[in-house]
Parts: structure tokens; sequence; C-alpha cells
């Protein structure tokens, strides 16, 4: 093998190497922790690869979902909406394609700061998230009502939940 070809040949398997990245798991554990009376996802934030899946586990036998709020993922993502896990040891899971930021929460336990976040490649631009309709909204909020009597938890738009900065490159940070 000549000199040249041996270098085309390592350049074509790094080259390869790249675009044939195996999809990993991602665990997060759901804690109810009646000692420290705290309700959390553990790890509270995580960063991952488009592909990855994350999946939660539910570690005590109470009630908890997944639900991002409906401006809280990227444009072209589809809102995460898990089932109720009650039992010890239910899961539910999710693969992540569209890069950017998935602001995500516990509805029963929403008011107890029970909330995470996974960005998918690079955090999002305050414009590449989604701009729910009217009809997104008024589902979100059925869903709030549920658990939460009318003047106990309002949803608020993305502008009024966090401040938030926008820096040079154009990530959305918040204070």
């Amino acid at each position: 093998m000549t000199r040249f070809t041996k270098m085309l040949f390592v350049s074509c398997a790094v080259a390869l190497s790249g675009s044939l990245a195996v999809a990993e798991e991602h665990v997060i554990k759901i804690v109810s922790d009646y000692d420290n009376l705290r309700m959390a996802f553990e790890p509270k934030l995580i960063t991952i690869k488009p592909g990855d899946t994350v999946t939660w586990v539910n570690q005590v036998e109470e009630e908890h979902n997944v639900v991002t709020y409906p401006d809280g993922f990227p444009n072209g993502a589809t809102a995460l909406r898990s089932p109720i896990m009650q039992k010890k040891g239910e899961k539910w899971s999710y693969t992540f394609k569209v890069r950017g930021t998935y602001d995500y929460h516990c509805i029963p336990h929403l008011p107890m700061g029970m909330h995470g976040q996974v960005i998918v490649g690079r955090p999002s631009t305050v414009s590449e998230y989604h701009k729910p309709s009217r009809d997104e909204v008024n589902a979100y909020r059925l869903q709030l009502e549920k658990y939460f009597d009318d003047d106990e938890f309002k949803y608020k738009p993305r502008s009024k939940r966090k401040k938030t900065a926008q820096h040079s490159d154009g990530a959305q940070h918040h204070k």
C-alpha cells in the first residue's frame, strides 16, 4: 500500500467514524425525597447528542410525569408528554432528534420546583423555541387544572417565567 493510499484510507475512516456515532442511552431518576421535602429530577440538567434516548425512572411510589411547557422545546421538535408514572420502577423514554433545549417539569409537583432540562447538541437561542398555538396553551392549561385550582397556578409564557440574557453566542442563559 502506498503512503498516499494509507493516508486516504485513514482520512476516510476518520470521516466515517464521525458520521457513524452510536446513539447513547441516558437515565434521569425521578426522586421523591420525603426526608428533605423535595421532588426532583436527577440529574436536573443533561447534555446529549441528537439521536440519544433519555429514560426517566420513577424511584418510589409517587405520581410523576414529564411534560414540556408549550414553549419549552425547539421548533420542529415534539413536546414531551409522558403518562403519569405511579409505581416504583416505572419508566418513560424519549429519543431526541432535534437540536436545542427542552425545558420539562412534573405537573403534580411543579409548585415545588420539580423541573429539568435536556440540551441536545447545543442550547436553543430565544428565536429557536416553539411558539405554541392557542390550542396548545389551552391543552396545557387543562392538564394543570387536573391538579390545581385556577387561582393556584397559571401558565406564564417564557418571557414572564424567567429573566434571561442573550449572549453573543446566541444562547439563552438564565439569571
